[in-house]
């Protein structure tokens, strides 16, 4: 079977990675001859008899006379997307085992990775056989990955981490039963445009579908009427080992769901009280005298939740890539915030410059370095006592190293 693979971001190269490990025969091409493909690169699968690779352009003839066609997200308004619907050849309408699957849908600005699987633990506990998977840049490892595993097996769910610039997509390659909107922030808005735009997405998302909504969003509770069954979900008033408020709001959202699923309710309780922290998620680890806290907080509303917990001494703040100047405004919240330290280090890209720039425009005047390595960080943290240090912003894959390395030496 000829599959093509059209766009080669993440989603894209996840595709490519999920295809190939199945051995079809696979095309992949990205317009942009620049295009970073590090991890197809890291995959172990180079340019072989299954993979035809092309950057620079697309070859239109290759992929119309493909059996399966999968598309980036990004690309899914687009004419060539629409072309490959046209022609009956897109691969959720070849594979379409998935969507005979009663599926659950967690979107939102934060919380959705935590939220998702909660209600995957409580659901597997419970005897149910389960699907878990999506957003690619969230750390699964793809939605053509979840696709083909759901087409392979049997399942009773499948809980999709949905990203917020992917709802378009999403309602179309999966059938979806039930929605979970953890909250609407102010992220990717070089995207959603506004506030407004990404409120009126989530609206079109949630549309005549049961959905499980934050009553504390003012933007989702505009809303929840599109929805046939709106439920409104607030703060979980059980046994729950995780830091922070916040997650107690992703524990009633889990609660909420499975409660609706008709779970029952002592049950779900129990799955809460023995739930972990997702790796690379917020977690608390007394390393020496001091209390640190670590997770990804790539936008200045998941930031802003953490900090809004307790007064930390030290912030150690991983960049965004280059491109990503929505995601600055989290240095905005940090000056108002005035760390008594803050730590600048390389998250996804070196943007330390940019960064130290921004802060300098901005006027902050509180001391500040910039640490290249995680060795380097963590021989800092070892020469503090007594301090409350929170590591976080841009950067999942190094933060969630740099918490291991933490772990290990205790």
């Amino acid at each position: 079977m000829k599959i093509s693979v059209v766009g080669l971001g993440v989603e894209g190269q996840k595709a490519t990675i999920s295809l190939l490990k199945r051995d079809y025969d696979v095309y992949s091409s990205d317009i942009n001859k620049d295009i970073d493909l590090s991890l197809l690169q890291s995959s172990g699968f180079d340019e072989n008899i299954n993979l035809d690779l092309e950057v620079g352009s697309h070859n239109l003839d290759k992929i119309f006379k493909s059996d399966a066609v999968s598309v980036s997200p990004s690309l899914f308004n687009k004419k060539i997307c629409k072309d490959i619907i046209e022609r009956d050849i897109f691969i959720s309408d070849i594979f379409t085992k998935h969507k005979s699957v009663k599926t659950i849908a967690v979107t939102g600005t934060n919380g959705k990775t935590t939220t998702t699987h909660m209600i995957y633990e409580i659901l597997k506990n419970n005897g149910y056989k389960v699907a878990i998977g999506g957003n690619g840049g969230g750390g699964f490892s793809g939605y053509n990955e979840l696709l083909l595993d759901a087409n392979e097996n049997d399942y009773d769910y499948m809980v999709i981490e949905v990203c917020d610039m992917t709802l378009a997509f999403c309602s179309y390659v999966f059938d979806i039963d039930i929605v979970v909107v953890t909250n609407i922030g102010y992220d990717h808005m070089d995207v959603h445009g506004s506030i407004e735009q990404y409120t009126q997405e989530v609206a079109e998302f949630i549309k005549d579908k049961p959905a499980i909504l934050n009553c504390n969003d003012e933007n989702l509770v505009k809303i929840k009427d599109e929805s046939s069954n709106p439920l409104l979900f607030n703060i979980y008033d059980g046994d729950l080992n995780l830091f922070g408020k916040f997650n107690l709001k992703n524990a009633d959202a889990a609660y909420m769901t499975c409660q609706y699923l008709g779970i029952n309710t002592d049950e779900i309780k129990k799955s809460l009280a023995e739930f972990e922290a997702v790796k690379g998620r917020t977690k608390k680890i007394i390393y020496n005298t001091n209390e640190v806290i670590t997770g990804k907080t790539d936008n200045v509303d998941a930031l802003k939740a953490v900090l809004d917990e307790e007064r930390f001494d030290i912030l150690i703040i991983g960049t965004p890539r280059k491109y990503e100047t929505c995601r600055y405004n989290i240095l905005d919240y940090i000056k108002s915030y005035k760390p008594d330290t803050l730590i600048i280090f390389p998250g996804l890209e070196d943007t330390t410059y940019d960064y130290i720039e921004y802060l300098n425009n901005i006027g902050y005047n509180k001391d500040m370095m910039v640490l290249k390595n995680i060795d380097d960080i963590i021989r800092y943290i070892n020469s503090k006592q007594n301090s409350k240090i929170f590591i976080g912003g841009n950067g999942q894959e190094k933060i969630t190293k740099i918490t291991s390395m933490l772990e290990d030496e205790l």
